[in-house]
């Protein structure tokens, strides 16, 4: 039997699996932050007004050069 792991959307605080053999989410290199399905694909386009405070404080909080922001005026996904 294979162990859960879970994590916590670093945007939206929910709980989500992820591994094995069940990934409810996406780890995004870029800013070393794990998100949910549900915030990975609400904000498509870029991270939008509702993530863009959390991922910011994120980054500030690890170090993390801010990323140019892309033709939408929005943080990149990736």
């Amino acid at each position: 039997m294979s162990e859960q792991i879970w994590h916590e959307c670093g945007l939206c605080g929910g709980r989500f699996q992820y591994g094995p053999h069940r990934y409810e989410g996406h780890f995004i290199a870029r800013y070393k932050l794990v998100a949910c399905d549900r915030c990975w694909h609400g904000n498509a386009g870029g991270w939008g007004p509702a993530a863009e405070p959390k991922v910011l404080a994120h980054l500030k909080r690890n170090w993390i050069a801010v990323p140019e922001r892309n033709e939408k005026g929005l943080l990149p996904r990736e």
